[in-house]
């Protein structure tokens, strides 16, 4: 028996010698024969430096926008003048008296077709001989003649046109008369839009023996622009600054010394007397 128990024992021996021995020779085997583990190569991103308060591109970019500076309203306007500048002029036989410049739907110009001898208001989208009228500007009005553009141009008074007319009245020294003073910043406000400073009263024409002699104002608003300037229903508005008011064209022009604030004098017809209103803008 105890024969049995030594060699079960000296199995047991060996056995744990030879595990240790062939886990040894392993260890040895696999520190030889390893690689070299590589490391792995990183990209490292490069640091952005900022100068201290210098403001990036993004914080400039609401100036633009903004257009803080008007950069940008004078560059288009720069370059609305130069194309209208580019533009030739019209040869058909048109003369341009007037213009009151505004959105589409309130500027108006006067154009006399001078074949026919007769002048009128026109708007954008109005054809006159063989054009359209397109756009209304200060003093120039665009015209559409077939597949190209062209420009109507007011003509520069000669100096004896820009001379004092006959009976002309200097409404800045009022000769009689009642004088109204209204501010500037009610006039600008009344007579920015036509069509809603002419939807404030009743405008027609008026004439004695068969020729226009002014204008007929009735059917004013309360508190309206033309109840500020002292009309009544029923006036007559015969001359602007002592001109006889005959022509649409005599019209615009009265508007467009309104809308400059420059002092006025109106010779107005009521109830068959004629009085002298002068106005001071201020």
């Amino acid at each position: 028996m105890k024969k049995i128990y030594y060699t079960v024992f000296t199995l047991l021996v060996l056995s744990a010698i030879i595990y240790v021995g062939v886990d040894a020779f392993y260890r040895i085997v696999r520190a030889e024969f390893t690689g070299v583990e590589i490391n792995k190569i990183v990209a490292v991103k490069p640091a952005v430096y900022t100068i201290p308060g210098q403001p990036s591109f993004d914080q400039y970019r609401i100036i633009a926008q903004r257009n803080l500076f008007g950069s940008v309203e004078e560059t288009q306007a720069r370059t609305k003048e130069n194309s209208v500048e580019a533009l030739q002029p019209t040869s058909l036989k048109l003369a341009l008296l007037g213009t009151v410049s505004g959105d589409p739907e309130s500027a108006v110009a006067v154009i006399r077709e001078m074949g026919k001898n007769k002048e009128g208001l026109f708007k954008v989208g109005d054809a006159i001989e063989k054009a359209t009228v397109k756009k209304i500007l200060r003093g120039k009005v665009i015209l559409r003649v077939g597949n190209r553009d062209e420009v109507l141009s007011m003509k520069e008074p000669t100096s004896s046109e820009q001379g004092k007319a006959p009976g002309t009245v200097n409404p800045s020294r009022p000769e009689g008369g009642r004088t109204i003073t209204i501010s500037r910043s009610e006039l600008e406000r009344s007579i920015q839009n036509i069509n809603s400073l002419l939807s404030q009263a009743r405008v027609r024409p008026s004439f004695n023996k068969g020729k226009p002699n002014g204008l007929v104002v009735d059917q004013i608003r309360a508190n309206s622009f033309f109840s500020k300037l002292g009309l009544r229903n029923g006036d007559i508005v015969n001359r602007v600054n002592g001109r006889l008011i005959r022509s649409p064209a005599d019209i615009i022009s009265a508007y467009n010394r309104l809308q400059s604030g420059s002092p006025i004098s109106l010779t107005i017809s009521r109830r068959g007397q004629q009085e002298t209103l002068n106005y001071i803008f201020q």
